[in-house]
């Protein structure tokens, strides 16, 4: 459901103790195509900025849980409009030593990479989030239910009970996801979501697992690498991401590499390769100058728009500032 931000501001000033016991933080995500090979003449993209944000709202009593808000921010110079939404909607209730309960619209457990500009990888999402959030229904690869997460040994284990990640009538998803951290600057992770199938859903790829690791590099600071790998049971055979990173002051280099597989047979496979320069210009502004290119010819019908990857080559200046 939109929500204006007006009513939203309202509804939060009417809760006893919300406003004077929140705290507020969010970004600003400004974006301006350099080039756009699929633009067009005269281009409808280059040469224009975009602009989004975002305001989160959150609340951990001494006494109570962690309540959130997040609230999506868009403006369209292009065509004159504007709108705002309600993201995420959650509490996170701290029921016991080591076991969390949170209940709500919240970040989908399953993948790497999140959907806010701050902690995204670069300028544009990886092939691995781009398939989870064309198969949620909610914006922002966001979904609905509630989460018990428990420490077990080196572990943490997170089992969800979970509307239909794309909101099929009569079904629900369960994700169950597991984390450990074995050994310093080393962390994986293991996901697993189940989905209504193709007779249900015609536009489902069924269950999805997904590994995904990230390493720092010892005795090289500012260096790491990561590797997220997706299957799931129709449409994508496989899809993945490899990064490599590199931080030194306040400057930043990343490469990221990609490809998918698909389950039709005679469907090509699409492959992005992408580069990025970052200079933090202040403590809460960062510039990203990144340049992609795609290669992406046969694809299968059902598979339309769910990587990401064109056929195109996309360079962006991207600037971040959060507050």
């Amino acid at each position: 459901m939109k929500m204006k931000m007006l009513p939203l501001a309202i509804a939060a000033a009417m809760a006893p103790g919300f406003a004077a016991a929140a705290d507020v933080s969010g970004f600003v995500d400004v974006i301006y195509t350099i080039t756009d090979d699929l633009s067009g003449t005269p281009s409808s993209t280059e040469g224009k900025f975009d602009t989004t944000g975002e305001i989160d709202f959150s609340a951990s009593p001494a006494d109570g849980v962690t309540v959130r808000i997040d609230l999506d921010v868009v403006a369209d110079p292009v065509s004159g409009s504007d709108s705002a939404s309600i993201e995420q909607a959650f509490f996170a209730w701290n029921a016991a030593e080591g076991v969390t309960v949170l209940g709500g619209i919240f970040g989908n457990p399953i993948g790497m990479e999140c959907g806010d500009a701050p902690c995204m990888w670069g300028t544009n999402g990886g092939v691995v989030g781009n398939i989870l959030n064309q198969q949620t229904a909610l914006d922002g690869n966001n979904i609905t239910g509630l989460a018990v997460a428990g420490v077990v040994g080196p572990a943490t284990i997170t089992l969800g009970l979970l509307n239909d990640m794309d909101n099929t009538d009569d079904e629900n998803s369960i994700a169950f996801v597991v984390n450990a951290s074995p050994i310093e600057g080393l962390d994986l992770e293991l996901g697993f979501a189940t989905q209504a199938d193709q007779a249900k859903n015609p536009g489902s790829a069924e269950d999805v697992t997904d590994f995904n690791v990230s390493y720092a590099i010892p005795g090289v600071e500012g260096l790491s690498v990561g590797l997220d790998y997706l299957t799931t049971g129709k449409i994508i055979d496989s899809a993945y991401e490899i990064m490599i990173d590199y931080s030194y002051d306040k400057f930043g280099v990343g490469l990221r590499l990609e490809e998918v597989s698909y389950e039709a047979t005679g469907a090509s496979d699409s492959e992005r390769t992408t580069f990025h320069v970052s200079y933090q210009v202040a403590s809460n502004l960062v510039a990203i100058l990144e340049v992609a290119d795609g290669d992406h010819t046969t694809t299968p019908a059902a598979a339309s728009g769910i990587t990401g990857i064109q056929q195109d080559g996309l360079t962006t200046l991207e600037l971040i500032a959060t507050f």
